[in-house]
């Protein structure tokens, strides 16, 4: 099936809030996978295990390790949830120009979470992923603007997760970011026709989102839920 990148960032977001994560986290991880997608990558699956490692508790938010810059799972043996160090990350970014992450579970989550919000800032970053089977992620992101360096690169999945570094280089001017012919045919696809995502990771990103919806009633519309008790539509 296809789905365009707005249905997979509000699904998404939708899924993230249905296994607990606050609405502003849940939101950020809707805009990378978008992001994901619309760069040619299964940003829907990708978005979707990080889901599921933090409902299935496999991952867990991040806390800060004895370098004041580094960043680890909050529990023993358990991995990063990138979509709590993602946002971390980030603002440690404001005031150091490198940050670490131990046992992330989804580094190219994490890779389109900088390069959206690094639009907010004119600041070139530089991500560095080795996961445990050795496969080295690398890629360059300015404002607003990611490109991975290297072959071409599908995914990073690492049961026992990556080891990250993220390295603020300043706002140089000679790298050329300029969209390739590829990327912007690939980004134009995706707007005019969607993208792919399998029957069972939409099927699967519907059920964690109907967690947030309450049975119609008297009582849950008194609560909030709808329209409230008046509707005159």
């Amino acid at each position: 099936m296809h789905a365009s990148n707005a249905e997979i960032e509000t699904l998404t977001c939708k899924a993230a809030v249905g296994v607990g994560l606050p609405a502003g986290l849940a939101e950020d991880a809707g805009v990378a996978a978008a992001w994901l997608s619309g760069a040619g990558f299964a940003g829907a699956d990708i978005a979707c295990r990080a889901i599921e490692n933090i409902r299935k508790g496999r991952a867990r938010p991040v806390i800060i390790s004895g370098h004041t810059a580094s960043l680890c799972p909050d529990t023993k043996g358990k991995l990063a949830s990138v979509m709590y160090a993602a946002p971390s990350l980030f603002d440690f970014l404001q005031t150091t120009s490198r940050v670490t992450v131990a046992r992330l579970d989804e580094p190219l989550l994490l890779f389109a979470h900088l390069v959206c919000s690094s639009s907010v800032r004119a600041m070139e970053l530089v991500l560095h992923s080795v996961g445990s089977t050795g496969k080295v992620l690398q890629g360059v992101i300015q404002r607003g603007h990611g490109r991975l360096e290297g072959p071409p690169f599908s995914d990073q999945e690492a049961k026992n997760g990556s080891e990250v570094s993220v390295t603020m280089v300043g706002g140089s001017q000679d790298r050329n970011f300029k969209p390739t012919k590829k990327e912007s045919e690939t980004r134009r696809a995706a707007i005019q026709r969607g993208v792919e995502v399998t029957e069972a990771i939409w099927a699967e990103l519907q059920r964690l989102a109907a967690h947030t919806l309450v049975p119609e009633s008297a009582t849950s519309k008194q609560r909030g839920a709808g329209a409230g008790m008046i509707d005159n539509d």
